[in-house]
């Protein structure tokens, strides 16, 4: 009885899948599309999903934003069963189109903390990323948690 216990949890813990909430929040701006590769493209809402979802791309603004976030503010996730990162990003051929606050949520944030907040085209390099290449790297946020999740949430 006790061996098929053991047994019954490792089997659980082998097809245990990690599963993951965005929450996407949208306030009076025209426009808030998301995408998620391999998942589909969203508006505002609440999702979750089971396993990976990586290359995420979630934007808003009162202009049209393509599903690549272009042109407008964008908050880009990949959120797995290891180290989470999100970041806000202003790098051309995106450029500000409404105010950005982001969550990355999760145990074990890194060093950078796991929020980011960028309410104006020229918020500081720690809370967006502005160029391609750079020193920029503190403006991400990760945490390593399986069940990581994101708060992405934008205001016109």
């Amino acid at each position: 009885m006790q061996l098929s216990m053991l047994l019954a949890v490792v089997i659980g813990a082998v097809y245990a899948q990690a599963a993951h909430h965005i929450s996407f929040q949208v306030s009076g701006c025209s426009t808030a599309i998301m995408q998620v590769p391999g998942r589909g493209v969203f508006g505002a809402g609440e999702y979750d999903f089971d396993g990976d979802v990586n290359g995420i791309i979630a934007s808003a603004g009162n202009v049209a934003c393509s599903q690549d976030g272009v042109p407008c503010t964008s908050i880009e996730a990949s959120l797995n069963s290891g180290i989470s990162s999100a970041d806000i990003t202003l790098i051309p051929p995106h450029q500000y189109s409404a105010a950005a606050d982001m969550t990355i949520t999760g145990a074990n944030p890194g060093a950078a903390g796991n929020f980011a907040s960028c309410h104006d085209p020229n918020c500081p390099d720690d809370q967006a990323f502005h160029q391609p290449t750079g020193t920029e790297a503190i403006s991400q946020r990760q945490v390593n948690d399986p069940n990581s999740g994101l708060i992405a949430k934008f205001t016109c």
